[in-house]
């Protein structure tokens, strides 16, 4: 026991002499540039290959190009020939010879100059190679020199002994689980570590900051939330159905870990930031603080600053086992032959990248239609009571409800007559980005018809810019969202292009309504304008925005309120705050009898509409205070591929920092300047 009690301090001291730390720092960048070196270099090579093969389409002999592909199953380009396998070749090309995607074409020509010992995923993405070497070098660096390669390398034993534990008990995924978790706690301990070292200061808010991140990782509130997180992150991706397409899997995982990443740090934020605070006040601790003197603005920004620092660290941690497992999701296997191939390529075009949404664009409402149906309406209405002119009050209800009528009925494709089906043309004009671009469009609908039975199967068609040699026939279910892609080359050089939908139904022979409808976010074209990595990027930067406003709400309450109330007020405004836009939804159809129109005699009506216009202004009230939290959802953009752009990471920041944040803080400051925190009760001697 002595011995191991010396090597112990050996060791631990060897660990700090600098010699060891600059011998150690040179193996590891050799290490990891002994991997990650040829990677690049094979990435880039990839990358320019690619490049040829995309001009040798565009350029002026492309037809010449394609022509020799589909006759000869081989190409030459930058003067090596590449081969694609005869049973694919057919499917490269549709019935008149033209290319259907160039994109998945790339992949099969490129298959073959793919070493075995790389991840296909890495190659054919430079950016994503580049963030793993230098995240692997930077953290092995930090282990080095903060003195931290001992504990490491113990961490590294006890994890390989649980992971062979594991692997005797014959449980892959268990294996991952144990594996992940080491490593993930080890990298908390290391970035907390880290973030104390930069702001350890005397300066009153960075102090204040240092007590409550030490406190954190001291406290069992908050880590009960960072130990369950950290332990079910890696055991994801082995719920998921190994069954599904590779496509649903991403998205599944996409899903669930961003989404408990954000639901355990808001929980944890919430109790950290009222305990942090209300068992200061209770157990008069904050006496001490105050008698420094301490400001109780800079008591109130600390405590912010030292929460939104805990979780900046979870959030990194979270971001980059999330992000790695998403690119080993992408390795697994999937359906054999040309199925598969499609699939991976669906989840690098549609899932694992940054698209915008186009919708179509329809002409104006006429004026004079509207108010010829107001007109009729008003002259009509059995309760008018004798009245020549319109009330303004009923003008603009029965405005708002004929809008929303003749709207509907724009997105309506009537049925098929006498053997013709029916059709409907909707231009969309905001496709400028993909004009001279090689990632294909994916036009997105989910229709509904009939009674809208998920047990339906009906057919419809899409036409492009009204060429009939672009139809596309497909079989839809209703209530259900399927995707079509097609080539960039149909988008006009104006950036606009026309849809034509087919409606296949036959109004004789469907019993019930045969017309197609859809809601008008329900038919859409999305176009890549990113890449994956800056995207998630930009999602977790949202998420830290509205996990401060948390922060600041959290520490607002406690300072007026004891633990349990502060915890149930703050988690009652989340859910609120979370629930905004669903709650102005409803507040369009949530609209009470005008006033002057209610009975004062009757009681009852009165009591109604009295109930039901107090309902009205707290919800919208609510809605006016928090609609903005709920607004920005990174997490359904991940997984959707939906790009989240800076603007959306700016506008988050000024409602949800600046206002609202900023404004908790100076209410909590302004509690503590009035409260009376302390009284003495001594006497003079």
């Amino acid at each position: 026991m002595n011995a191991l009690r010396r090597l112990h301090r050996v060791l631990t001291a060897l660990q700090s002499r600098l010699w060891v730390k600059v011998l150690c720092s040179i193996l590891a960048i050799a290490g990891v540039s002994a991997y990650f070196v040829p990677l690049l270099t094979t990435s880039y090579t990839y990358d320019s290959s690619a490049r040829g093969i995309v001009n040798s389409f565009a350029g002026p002999e492309g037809e010449r190009f394609a022509d020799t592909l589909r006759e000869t199953g081989s190409v030459k380009v930058d003067g090596v020939v590449r081969t694609i396998d005869p049973e694919l070749l057919p499917t490269l090309f549709d019935d008149e010879g033209k290319l259907v995607d160039i994109r998945f074409t790339i992949v099969m020509l490129l298959r073959d100059s793919i070493p075995d010992w790389a991840p296909v995923w890495l190659l054919q993405q430079p950016t994503t190679t580049w963030i793993f070497y230098s995240t692997c070098a930077a953290w092995l660096l930090l282990i080095i020199w903060m003195s931290l390669l001992y504990p490491f390398l113990l961490t590294c034993l006890g994890t390989s002994a649980a992971v062979l534990v594991a692997w005797w008990l014959g449980s892959r995924n268990l294996m991952f689980g144990v594996g992940g978790f080491g490593l993930l706690l080890f990298s908390f301990v290391l970035l907390v570590r880290l973030v104390s070292i930069l702001i350890s200061s005397p300066r009153q808010v960075l102090a204040i900051a240092h007590t409550v991140i030490k406190e954190a990782s001291r406290s069992r509130i908050s880590l009960i939330f960072i130990v369950a997180l950290l332990a079910l992150l890696p055991l994801l991706p082995f719920w998921l159905d190994p069954d599904s397409p590779l496509r649903h899997r991403v998205q599944t995982f996409i899903s669930r870990s961003v989404g408990m990443t954000f639901v355990f740090c808001a929980c944890m934020t919430i109790v950290l930031g009222c305990a942090s605070v209300a068992f200061e006040i209770r157990d008069r601790q904050i006496w001490q603080i105050m008698c420094k003197p301490v400001g109780k603005f800079r008591y109130i920004l600390g405590k912010w600053l030292g929460i939104l620092l805990l979780n900046a660290v979870i959030i990194f941690i979270s971001g980059i086992s999330t992000f790695m497992y998403i690119q080993y999701l992408r390795t697994t296997d999937v359906a054999e032959g040309m199925q598969g191939d499609l699939d991976r390529l669906a989840v690098s075009e549609e899932v694992l990248t940054a698209r915008k949404t186009d919708l179509p664009t329809y002409p104006p409402i006429p004026e004079e239609l509207l108010q010829q149906y107001i007109q009729d309406a008003f002259e009509n209405d059995p309760m008018r009571d004798g009245d020549e002119e319109i009330p303004a009050y009923l003008e603009r209800r029965l405005r708002r409800q004929f809008e929303r009528d003749l709207d509907f009925t724009r997105r309506m494709i009537p049925p098929g007559r006498e053997g013709e089906p029916g059709l409907r043309t909707f231009e969309f004009t905001g496709l400028t980005e993909t004009v001279g671009t090689v990632s294909p469009l994916t036009l997105r609908y989910r229709f509904l018809i009939g009674g809208s039975e998920t047990s339906d199967v009906f057919t419809c068609g899409f036409m492009f810019n009204g060429d009939p040699q672009t139809m596309m026939v497909r079989e839809y279910v209703p209530t259900m969202s399927h995707f079509v892609t097609f080539p960039p080359s149909f988008v006009r050089p104006d950036g606009s292009i026309a849809v034509t939908i087919v409606n296949f139904t036959q109004m004789q022979s469907f019993e019930g309504q045969a017309q197609i409808y859809f809601d008008e976010e329900d038919f859409e074209i999305l176009y890549k304008v990113g890449g994956f990595e800056a995207n998630f990027l930009r999602a977790m930067i949202v998420m830290l925005i509205k996990l401060g406003f948390l922060a600041g709400l959290s520490i607002f309450c406690a300072t007026f309120l004891s633990f349990p109330v502060a915890c149930l007020s703050s988690f009652t405004i989340f859910m609120a705050a979370t629930m905004g836009p669903y709650l102005a939804y409803a507040l369009e159809f949530y609209v009470p009898v005008e006033a002057n129109r209610v009975e004062w005699g009757n009681l009852a009506q009165v009591i109604q509409w009295l109930f039901e216009s107090g309902i009205r202004k707290i919800a919208q009230a609510s809605v006016f205070m928090l609609e903005a939290f709920g607004q920005y959802r990174p997490t359904n953009d991940l997984v959707n591929g939906l790009v989240v752009p800076w603007t959306t990471v700016l506008g988050s920041f000024l409602r949800l920092a600046v206002i609202w944040s900023g404004l908790s803080l100076v209410l909590g400051y302004a509690v503590l300047r009035n409260r009376q925190l302390a009284i003495y009760s001594g006497g003079q001697s």
